[in-house]
């Protein structure tokens, strides 16, 4: 026990250490009576010391041997020893020491050793399906790839090749179209072109129908002749009067709407030229008196023809003007001939024998049904006679000819 010693050491103070190691410091008096006062002194020091010392907290809790072997190291007897070990108080029984069940083995080498076989499986699992899909799964993912990649860029290919075609399209008929006459918008149509005046016009327009369609009447067939009839240059107002006077119909909610249209034609189209004067009235100022506006017609001028069109026209001229189909050739009466013979011999050729005199029937007279095969083998006769003679003809496309032979 080093560190009850220790402890017992540093609490005794350094007179009783000094008293007990160096008795000889003390003057020993030579007197016996002297000295036994000193000593039982010494001894209440002592034992006082060692009783503070038995109820110190560090030691009160030793055992009894301990706290023997300590007081005789001390130079305590026996006597003193067991008087102060039964002068103190009664220590409570000593607390067993407590005791825990015995704790459950560790479970982390099993969890550990779950979550090693848990990542192999999911490693070897990964392995197999990578193999699966690399041996089975990509090459048919590549190859649709590849598929729609080459169909993809034969599309692009197609769709340029079609954008340069249409490009190129675009330009030739550009270039043709700038050789070949422009349609004129404003121009009248045929049968109207040659009338004089609106009456005529509706005539033409009604001949067909007992009321004609007034809102299919030609608006510049109508402002011509309106403007020709006038005569002169009218104004805006004249001629509407006039063509109301005309046609009645345009009073009406229609009419009025197919005026607006006649008044749109009259001022874009370039066939009618507008002139504004000022009225000459002495009575009203200058200032008051609106403009008026006259109008004028000027005929368009004719439309000179491409020179492609020239070029065809003079050659159409040229032309022979009879039909090619209904002009006969000089040798078609010899070449029907030729025909006729050519169908008498070979039905001569191909009838039976019958000898010289010998009467066709019983009767004298031919049956229908001879008649008949007589008919047929002329027509069989007329066919193979044919053959024959395209088979000489040398034919296009054809490497040999092969003989034929009748039977």
């Amino acid at each position: 026990m080093p560190s009850f010693k220790a402890e017992s050491s540093s609490s005794e103070p350094p007179e009783t250490n000094s008293s007990l190691i160096s008795p000889e410091s003390d003057p020993v008096p030579n007197d016996q009576t002297a000295r036994a006062p000193i000593e039982a002194t010494n001894n209440a020091d002592l034992v006082d010391k060692a009783r503070s010392f038995l109820l110190s907290p560090q030691i009160v809790h030793q055992d009894i041997l301990s706290k023997r072997a300590f007081l005789r190291e001390k130079g305590l007897n026996e006597t003193q020893i067991d008087s102060l070990l039964n002068s103190l108080p009664s220590s409570p029984p000593s607390i067993p020491p407590r005791t825990y069940p015995r704790p459950p083995p560790s479970n982390l080498p099993v969890v550990l050793l779950g979550l090693t076989r848990l990542f192999a499986w999911l490693a070897g699992g990964s392995a197999v399906l990578l193999l699966l899909y690399r041996r089975f799964l990509f090459p048919k993912i590549a190859q649709t790839w590849l598929a729609r990649h080459s169909l993809r860029s034969h599309h692009l290919m197609l769709m340029s090749q079609l954008n340069t075609s249409l490009t190129s399209l675009k330009n030739s008929q550009f270039e043709s179209f700038s050789i070949l006459p422009h349609s004129d918008p404003f121009k009248e149509p045929k049968q109207f072109s040659t009338c004089n005046s609106v009456a005529e016009i509706l005539k033409v327009a009604s001949s067909k129908e007992k009321e004609p369609e007034f809102t299919k009447l030609p608006i510049i067939s109508l402002l011509r002749c309106g403007i020709k009839e006038l005569g002169g240059e009218p104004t805006t107002e004249e001629l509407f009067r006039f063509l109301e006077a005309q046609i009645p119909w345009l009073l009406t909610d229609e009419g009025l709407e197919f005026e607006q249209e006649i008044w749109d034609i009259l001022c874009s189209c370039r066939l009618f030229s507008k002139a504004i004067s000022l009225s000459s009235s002495s009575d009203a100022p200058p200032d008051s008196t609106p403009p008026t506006t006259q109008w004028k017609y000027s005929p368009p001028l004719p439309v000179l023809a491409p020179p492609l069109l020239q070029s065809l026209a003079v050659l159409s001229s040229e032309l022979p003007k009879k039909d090619m189909k209904s002009r006969k050739s000089p040798f078609q009466h010899t070449l029907q001939s030729m025909s006729d013979f050519t169908g008498y011999l070979s039905t001569q050729v191909y009838l039976p024998y019958r000898p010289t005199g010998y009467p066709p029937n019983d009767k004298g007279q031919s049956t229908i049904e001879d008649e008949l095969r007589r008919e047929i083998r002329a027509l069989k006769g007329l066919v193979l006679n044919r053959r024959s003679f395209m088979s000489a003809i040398p034919m296009p496309g054809v490497t040999s000819t092969s003989a034929r032979t009748t039977p």
